[in-house]
Formats: C-alpha cells, structure tokens, sequence
C-alpha cells in the first residue's frame, strides 16, 4: 500500500482545501495511506478526521520557530511516506527544506499565476525541492516554465468538482432570491469570492456604474468576506449605487447565490482555475471573466461568455451590458458552459490524473 503524507500550511477553507479533500477521497478509495500535516488551528483538521486520516501538527506559519523543523522531521519519521504532497507554496519551502534527505518523492501543486521569479523563492523550490509539479492550468504551466522549470517536469491537471450540487439551481431562482432579499425581476450580476483587491471587484464596481442608467433593474451581488468590504460599500455609495449593491458577506449556503443570478463575473488580476467559475458553469450561468490565470481555460470567449482584459472596466461594462440586453443569450451560453464544464472540469477525473503523476514518480 502506497504511503503519502500531505503537507498544508494553509488554516483557512476556501478552492485549495476543497480540492484536497477531492484528492484525499480518491487517494483512500485507490488504497493508498494517507496522514496530514497541518498548521495548529486549521480548518483542514475536520475534514481529515471526518475522512479518518491522521493528523501531524507543525508550526508551519511561523518559519522562525526552532520546534518547526523538528516537528516537520519528526512527521515524516512516523509517517513514512512513499512520496510527499506539498499542497501551497510555504509548504513546499518549509516541508521541502526540512524533508531534504528524506526518502521520498515529493510534489506539489501550484494553483494561482503569480510570477515564478528565479532563485528560492521562485523556480529553485519546484527544481530542487520538489520531484514534479502539477499545473492546475495552462496558464501557471507556462508561468512556471518562464520560471525555470523545466517542461518536463509539470503536469497539467484541472482541478475538479463534482457537478450534482450546482446542477439544476437556475430552476430554483425565486426562492433564492427571497431568502437574499433580492427582486424577483432584478437582473443579477454576481460574484461569489473573498473580497480582496486581486479579485477586482472594484473593477467591476467601476463597470456597473457605466451600465446602471441603461439596465435600471440590474443589481451587483457580491458574495464573501474579506479586507476590502467597507471600501466596496464606499466605493458604491460614492457612485450613487449603494441601493443596487448587495454586499451580504459570506452567503451559506453559496447555493443560493447561484440560483439567483442571470450573469456570474470574476474580473480577476490573479487567478488559478477558480472553483467558483466551475461552479457558476456547473450551474449554467454565461460568464464574464477576465484574462487572468485559467479563466480562459474555462470560459470561452463568444461561445460560453466573455473573457475580458484584466483591470479593463470598459470592455467589462460592454460584456456584461450584451448579456443584460439580450438574457436569451445568456441562457444558451450558460448551458454551452456547463456542457464544457462536464467534458473537462469534473470530480471523477481529478482523482485519477494526480494519481497517474504519482505512480510515475513512485516507479
């Protein structure tokens, strides 16, 4: 039985952690052990012991501290991996550097397209602290490539979700809409994401004011908790659109989200293959998405929504204004996305394809 140890650093739940515990499910269903490392605190830990995995504890957002090192060497003494899985960044350089003379394989996944500077911080990690890398889009393979690391050694593979959740919830658009306090003839625009400046959605409040005259009922709900919440609600109010701005802060369950909305947008500057893309194509919902990251590979231009240049408020103003001027349009390009969604982006093909990149590592 093949023996894997997965290292996080990360303490909070969001599109990394979900594709974890996708992986964990099929990794323990394919008969491989599976042990954890975690940061103390993380959210991660309930779903470990929900899926009866065991649990290590490291220090492992906190570099500084002498125990981290021990702790780290100490996990990998009882787990004895076959291979390791460095699921963020800070896991790569802190599990990496302490697993150096372990023997093991070792990987891990690069899930958002920030630059891959040169040296250790950049691309010295995935070449010398790592055996493979995995891409989780085109668009962070060639970041990575650009960085230094050699093609050979990454592995594209999408991340994946399973469709049943999200499927068939534009048939239940009022009720959502009456549990969010939303028009029942309101066109909604929304975006469900952390609110954080490299989400854009300043942008997109920059966007909605240049449409709101034309579409009078048209409304921006913007679902999710983060640092920018009073900004945007300033922002807003300075633009005149504060009664047609919804700002709810988290929404459990997303769901709901979802099934109220004509129009799903993520006008990111940086991104990865962002689960809620996935999930507003599961849902058959016409996208406008920026250039950024695996957007494109997602949504694709003129056929399934809009792919935009990042930062771009006009031409972000003008697809979103086709889709509120012409909703039968938006019906078929939600559902050419969901068709596109189920051919590349599901659950059961996630699983398998990781898999295959660690079998070659371990042969």
């Amino acid at each position: 039985m093949p023996r894997l140890l997965h290292v996080l650093s990360e303490k909070g739940y969001s599109g990394g952690e979900v594709q974890l515990r996708l992986l964990l499910e099929h990794f323990q269903r394919a008969g491989f052990h599976n042990e954890v490392v975690l940061a103390p605190g993380a959210k991660f830990r309930a779903a470990a012991e929900e899926l009866g995995i065991p649990v290590h504890e490291a220090p492992l957002r906190r570099w500084w501290r002498p125990d981290l090192w021990w702790k780290l060497r100490a996990a990998y003494r009882r787990a004895k991996p076959d291979a390791i899985h460095f699921a963020d960044g800070r896991a790569l350089i802190l599990g990496g550097l302490a697993a150096v003379g372990v023997p093991a394989k070792a990987f891990t996944i690069r899930r958002i397209d920030y630059p891959v500077r040169k040296g250790l911080l950049g691309g010295f990690r995935y070449t010398r602290l790592c055996d493979h890398t995995i891409a989780i889009c085109d668009a962070i393979r060639r970041r990575l490539v650009a960085g230094g690391v050699p093609d050979e050694r990454i592995t594209r593979v999408y991340d994946g979700l399973d469709p049943a959740p999200w499927t068939g919830l534009q048939e239940h658009k009022a009720a959502a809409r009456a549990r969010l306090g939303i028009a029942a003839d309101a066109q909604v625009i929304s975006l469900a994401g952390v609110l954080r400046p490299r989400k854009g959605q300043h942008v997109l409040l920059d966007a909605f004011a240049q449409l709101a005259d034309d579409f009078p009922r048209a409304v921006l709900f913007l679902a999710g908790g983060g640092s920018e919440h009073e900004k945007l609600r300033a922002q807003a109010d300075r633009l005149g659109l504060g009664s047609r701005v919804f700002l709810p802060g988290p929404v459990k369950p997303v769901h709901d989200v979802y099934a109220a909305s004509d129009i799903f947008t993520m006008p990111s500057f940086h991104e990865g293959l962002c689960n809620a893309c996935l999930e507003a194509g599961f849902a058959a919902l016409p996208q406008v998405v920026s250039d950024a990251g695996g957007n494109a590979e997602i949504v694709v231009d003129g056929q399934t929504g809009a792919v935009v240049p990042r930062g771009d408020a006009n031409a972000l103003a003008n697809a979103l204004a086709r889709y509120l001027a012409d909703p039968a349009l938006g019906v078929a390009h939600g559902h050419a996305g969901r068709e596109r969604c189920l051919a590349k982006f599901t659950a059961d093909r996630l699983g398998p394809e990781v898999e295959a990149v660690v079998q070659r590592m371990l042969s």
